[in-house]
């Protein structure tokens, strides 16, 4: 028999391989140093390997852990303070963006990350700051990281002091700053323990950048052979920059520029029409869908149905919880599911297997790292979630005549029903507890900080975003 570290029997398994979700009855999975080594039926591994360790999944349904695809966790710490408002930056966050300082963000994002990992989440696509003293704590943490930094060289905070028609300023020196941060990052992580710890480089949008900044991150992508995570077409805002000062909208000037290739993750996309997805889609660029935060934030759809029609890939994110509220993919999955249901008034498009799909190896494949995650096949990394089926959100279960596993998980399922989270075959999440950090010093510290932010609010600070009536209104 050959030795094993690890053999999980008896699972409702959902491995995600092929076209659908790949479902093995009584499925088992053999693992050893951090990757899966076979996937079968319990009868025919049990008598094939001789593990340190089994798991006996009775009861569970395991599937690959959630793939995150845009996050930005550092807004962890202004959970709840940016909604029902039409101007969520400036008018909801924006009293409290100023005294949001990295001791804070970092807080948060600490917060955030454990609220992820509790809810299968096992790959974070995390758009942050401070992002070294973040990547350190995925280091610890042991979740899989896909990181990005800032690079823009439009001052903090000046959206606000702008008239109608006004075009951002640029700051060259804030610019180089912050590439050479993204710089580091790279030099720094990417390709950390086995490529647990990745990086991209983070243009924040074609709007934030000159052209000159611009075509160094594009360079740097060709040398590097390093991907390109952008908010694109993301709001009005961002056309309106573009389309003032350069006569185009933000497809065709990122078109012209080079950027449009399988190297480009595009965030959002909100503000673009069929015929430049249809493009972008043939281009393989990869798009991220946030449905929760754009849906808070502006009350849109992003196009994520022309992407896929057109035969792009789309992975889900979270975006940030000051918008969206939270940092869990199970509400990603059923917000994408029905806002697409009912702006296209049909109940068979994003069917639950779909979700699932963008979830786990479709984000995967728009990450760039289909090839290592994302499935539960031979070869890739062991990164899995168990889910107890005794919950009353899964029950009952029925596998005959059809199975109710997944349209329960995806609309009825809460995210506690995880029971267990690993990556690369390690144990980092079980029953209710964290196996490589400190959460209750965790929780104490990001509630010390929204405290401290919020002791130093005025109501001249909400005066000056024109905001105090919504200040009002959340106290009734």
């Amino acid at each position: 028999m050959t030795k094993i570290d690890t053999l999980i029997t008896h699972a409702d398994l959902f491995t995600m391989a092929g076209e659908g979700v790949g479902f093995v009855d009584d499925g088992a999975i053999a693992i050893a140093n951090g990757k899966i080594v076979e996937v079968g039926v319990t009868k025919d591994l049990i008598q094939q390997y001789s593990p340190s360790e089994t798991i006996n999944a009775s009861g569970k349904m395991v599937l690959p852990g959630f793939i995150d695809g845009h996050m930005h966790s550092y807004w962890g710490t202004l959970r709840g303070v940016g909604q029902d408002t039409k101007n969520w930056m400036h008018k909801g966050v924006g009293p409290f963006r100023k005294y949001l300082d990295d001791q804070a963000k970092l807080a948060g994002s600490k917060m955030n990350l454990l609220e992820g990992l509790a809810a299968g989440t096992t790959t974070f696509a995390d758009y942050s700051t401070p992002i070294h003293e973040i990547a350190q704590f995925f280091s610890q943490l042991g979740a899989r990281a896909r990181l990005t930094s800032h690079i823009r060289e439009v001052p903090d905070d000046v959206q606000h002091l702008l008239k109608d028609g006004d075009l951002y300023p640029f700051d060259e020196q804030k610019g180089r700053e912050s590439l050479e941060e993204n710089v580091r990052l790279i030099e720094e992580w990417h390709g950390y323990d086995d490529n647990r710890i990745t990086a991209l480089l983070g243009p924040q949008g074609p709007d934030f950048l000159s052209e000159r900044l611009l075509e160094t991150v594009r360079q740097l992508s060709v040398d590097k052979n390093i991907g390109i995570h952008m908010h694109v077409a993301q709001s009005k805002r961002e056309t309106e920059q573009i389309m003032n000062r350069y006569g185009q909208g933000s497809i065709d000037f990122l078109e012209e520029r080079g950027f449009l290739n399988e190297r480009l993750i595009a965030a959002h996309l909100t503000e673009a029409n069929d015929e430049e997805i249809d493009r972008l889609a043939k281009a393989k660029v990869s798009m991220i869908l946030c449905s929760g935060s754009i849906g808070v934030i502006a009350g849109r759809v992003p196009p994520a149905a022309q992407f896929i029609k057109a035969g792009g890939y789309v992975g889900l994110g979270s975006d940030q919880c000051s918008g969206n509220n939270c940092n869990q993919m199970i509400n990603e999955m059923k917000l994408t599911a029905l806002f697409n249901k009912i702006i296209h008034q049909d109940p068979e498009v994003f069917p639950a297997y779909q979700v699932l799909r963008m979830a786990t190896i479709e984000g995967a494949h728009a990450l760039g790292i289909g090839q290592d995650v994302g499935s539960l096949e031979p070869g890739k990394k062991a990164d899995l979630q168990f889910i107890d089926l005794s919950h009353k959100t899964m029950q009952p279960v029925i596998k005959e005549p059809m199975r109710n596993h997944i349209p329960n998980l995806i609309y009825s399922a809460r995210g506690n029903e995880i029971e267990r989270v690993m990556v690369s075959g390690k144990t980092l999440y079980y029953k209710g507890s964290y196996t490589t950090v400190d959460e209750e010093k965790i929780m104490y510290e990001c509630q010390q900080e929204a405290n401290r932010i919020t002791s130093k609010i005025s109501p001249e600070d909400f005066a000056i975003s024109k905001n105090a009536s919504y200040m009002s209104l959340c106290q009734l």
